[in-house]
């Protein structure tokens, strides 16, 4: 197909449709970059209502610039009204969850913990989607998250999802309040995102049913069903999550995505999550991950119990022993042998557990943690006897599991702009290594070169020392228009330096030639002269001979 738009957007090949809008891939010829045309179907073009809604909303989206947000280009009409987006190459988290799901837990929660990086983004902006969906968020090749039509779901009421089908796609991650007919606040998108979370987690659906209304009605009036039941990997803190994200009740749910932030990073790193305990009389519980054999809550009650009752029943079996034996026999039975520690260090908790039972010891009731630098999260990194330290059989031995590298905050980047050089020496102050920051030069017309754009993750996000950086820098001053040079029949390299002088991407192909010397350029794509966008991509056909005869 070839149709123009706007005399620049160059439409290719169909990528997607759905029941509101086809979208294309296509070529903005102005700017020389490959970008995806969403054009509204027919039946929408006579409601002049929908229309200046759809547009609204799609320009209030398009000031939205974020890493995990596919970025508003444009707006306009020919025929049909389009938005011209970002394209983005990967496949939507709807298919990966169709091929691939249950994730690995910390797949499931990096996913999430992206998605809700835009939409703390969008919330702070006064932006709300109303209607995240897997269909709506593209996983890149490099893992990156993208989340696709901001804002444009405020422009489609509840008749228009109805009339085009899209509400059966939807309704699987409609928050109670939306269906109802209530405003749409920004814990509505959290609702969407826990029914996501699930869906990663367990493989399907929380709320499903023979149409859209019998699924309505269940995310109003049914519980989820159990998590770790489903996927028992999931384990206790991160079902708290999802539980949190799916209350019916908005106040129950989280404050905001930035608070969902603060769980999902303390969950990735291993650290203890807090919340409040709406339901009894107040305080906050304090739920820490030490592994499926960690001796807290009601085990350590009944292990506790079961002391007590053993200590009264040793006692009293050691009275009715004295009177028999007489005092030298029960000397003999409460006699405790001496045994050897053994090296608990770099075990996990359930294994540190097995071998002080082998060696005839109990492992404490209260596990301690801290941060190493040196062990492994999760993994014992001291113990409170030494190893090979004689003790008496039955000796309690407290352990220590690190906690993993440490987390820290990190420091502001994105606002005073500082050069890249400061920019890392305060990341060093604040005690991140130089080889955990990676650097993406980018253009741009506001912030000075080798200066810092953006960051990610966001300021203040407690981050794990050693944890990927990534800085976006000022390349200098944005593209501008310009011509293609003539540089046919020089050689390769003269050519490849004349171009890299406009930031051109440089592509060479070799190809036969009997008119041209090896090496010498005989043609260029595009040809010379003709208008180009800086950084933009060149094609060379280099001669590989032999040339004309001498």
């Amino acid at each position: 197909m070839s149709k123009i738009l706007a005399g620049r957007y160059e439409l290719l090949e169909t990528v997607g449709a759905g029941g509101m809008a086809i979208v294309y891939k296509a070529t903005d010829s102005l700017l020389g970059r490959t970008v995806a045309v969403k054009i509204l179907r027919e039946q929408f073009a006579s409601d002049e209502g929908f229309v200046q809604r759809f547009r609204r909303e799609a320009q209030s989206a398009a000031s939205i610039s974020h890493p995990n947000i596919v970025s508003v280009y444009d707006v306009g009409r020919e025929d049909a009204d389009f938005i011209v987006m970002e394209y983005v190459e990967g496949q939507t988290l709807k298919k990966y969850i169709r091929d691939k799901a249950p994730f690995p837990v910390k797949v499931a929660a990096e996913v999430a913990r992206q998605v809700a990086e835009a939409l703390a983004h969008a919330h702070s902006g006064g932006i709300i989607h109303r209607d995240i969906k897997p269909q709506n968020i593209i996983i890149t090749a490099d893992g990156r998250v993208k989340v696709t039509d901001f804002g444009i779901a405020h422009a489609v009421s509840a008749d228009t999802l109805t009339q085009a089908g899209d509400i059966v796609g939807s309704v699987h991650y409609l928050s109670p309040e939306q269906a109802k007919g209530q405003a749409t606040v920004c814990q509505s998108d959290l609702y969407s995102l826990g029914v996501i979370l699930f869906e990663m987690l367990s493989g399907r659906l929380p709320f499903d049913g023979d149409s859209p209304y019998a699924i309505v009605m269940k995310h109003l009036n049914e519980t989820p069903p159990s998590l770790s039941a489903l996927n028992p990997e999931a384990g206790p803190e991160l079902e708290k999550i999802v539980q949190r994200l799916l209350a019916k009740d908005i106040g129950r749910r989280y404050a905001s995505a930035g608070e969902l932030l603060t769980d999902l990073v303390r969950f990735m790193a291993g650290r203890a999550l807090e919340w409040e305990d709406t339901e009894g009389p107040g305080g906050t519980k304090v739920h820490e991950t030490i592994g499926s054999s960690a001796l807290s809550g009601p085990r350590k009650s009944k292990r506790r119990k079961l002391i007590i009752r053993s200590a009264a029943a040793a006692a009293a079996l050691a009275l009715l022993i004295a009177a028999a034996l007489g005092i030298s026999a029960l000397f003999r039975i409460l006699y405790v042998p001496e045994v050897t520690v053994p090296d608990l260090a770099n075990l996990t908790a359930e294994e540190a557990e097995l071998a002080l039972r082998d060696a005839g010891l109990t492992i404490g009731l209260n596990i301690n943690y801290d941060f190493s630098d040196t062990v492994e999260k999760d993994r014992v990194m001291s113990q409170s006897v030494p190893a090979e330290e004689k003790v008496k059989e039955g000796r309690v031995i407290e352990i220590t599991l690190s906690k993993g590298v440490p987390l820290i905050p990190l420091p502001d980047l994105k606002t005073d702009h500082p050069s890249l050089e400061n920019a890392k020496i305060r990341l060093a102050q604040a005690g991140f290594p130089d080889e955990a920051v990676s650097v993406i030069t980018e253009p741009s017309g506001t912030v000075a070169k080798n200066h810092v754009v953006n960051q990610d993750p966001v300021p203040g996000t407690e981050w794990p020392a050693d944890g990927k950086i990534t800085l976006w820098v000022s390349s200098g001053e944005a593209y501008v228009m310009t011509v293609m040079p003539d540089v046919l029949k020089l050689s390769s390299a003269e050519a490849k330096k004349i171009l890299s002088a406009n930031y051109f991407v440089v592509t060479v192909k070799t190809e036969k030639s009997d008119l041209y010397p090896p090496d010498a350029v005989i043609s260029t794509d595009p040809a010379p002269a003709r208008a180009i966008m800086q950084g933009g991509p060149v094609t060379l056909v280099v001669s590989l001979g032999p040339g004309p005869p001498v």
